[in-house]
């Protein structure tokens, strides 16, 4: 009986052991799994270009928010998802162009996007690294934006493209500014009708809106990004990668 017991006492304390080993796998693959992630937010302004603007940069500006999601495939590639919300307005009132003062147009909406782009680093980037830590970089993908209207479909592909610049601030932050565009193919963002000629009181017809040239809009701002673990092991003398 006392060596059943004993036996018995054994393999508990074996088992116990063998949940101890098991479970420490499972937090280092954990680990492993979530050490290329990160998550933050986007804070900026965000303009408008098209037949109310077509030159001019940061034209009445509006605030910007959204949300970043980054994997990083290596230290010079990184898959990331964006979604941003804004608004976009203009008025013709605004401008030094004799003709929009005359056509006296204005437009004021709410824009949101999902971006999946990839982000390619000019110079490897590890936030924990002590010589690798920032980086310029151009990010470039497809995604879909979402435009209120009352008359015309809301959901429109979008090219997001554009630049930026990201710091290390720990191993676990990173901070970055960035300047995206966002291609269109809808020309109806501004609510210009389209291809109209009017004639007002014996005056010559002038054209509207130009349905071949298309609206575009862009971000600017800074993310803040939270990485869920601290990513590949640095050295213990010099503390890089």
């Amino acid at each position: 009986m006392w060596q059943f017991k004993n036996m018995n006492r054994c393999f508990s304390v074996l088992s116990i052991k063998k949940l101890l080993v098991l479970l420490f796998i499972l937090i280092q693959i954990n680990t492993i799994a979530q050490k290329k992630h990160e998550i933050g937010i986007f804070v900026g302004s965000s303009y408008y270009m098209g037949e109310l603007n077509s030159t001019k940069l940061f034209y009445m500006p509006s605030p910007a928010i959204g949300f970043l999601y980054r994997y990083d495939l290596n230290a010079r590639y990184a898959f990331k998802l964006t979604g941003t919300f804004a608004k976009l307005q203009a008025n013709d009132s605004k401008s030094d162009d004799l003709y929009q003062q005359q056509r006296n147009h204005s437009f004021s909406t709410l824009v949101s996007d999902i971006s999946p782009m990839i982000e390619f680093n000019f110079l490897p980037f590890h936030a924990a690294s002590r010589h690798e830590y920032y980086a310029a970089y151009v990010t470039a993908g497809l995604g879909v934006m979402f435009m209120q209207s009352p008359s015309n479909f809301p959901l429109h592909p979008v090219i997001p493209f554009g630049l930026g610049f990201k710091y290390g601030v720990s191993k676990r932050m990173v901070i970055a500014a960035e300047w995206t565009y966002r291609k269109t193919f809808t020309d109806y963002i501004d609510q210009v009708p389209p291809d109209e000629y009017p004639n007002n009181g014996g005056a010559p017809a002038k054209q509207l809106s130009y349905n071949n040239t298309k609206d575009w809009y862009s971000f600017a701002g800074i993310t803040f990004t939270y990485k869920f673990a601290l990513g590949r092991n640095s050295c213990p003398a010099y503390g890089q990668q």
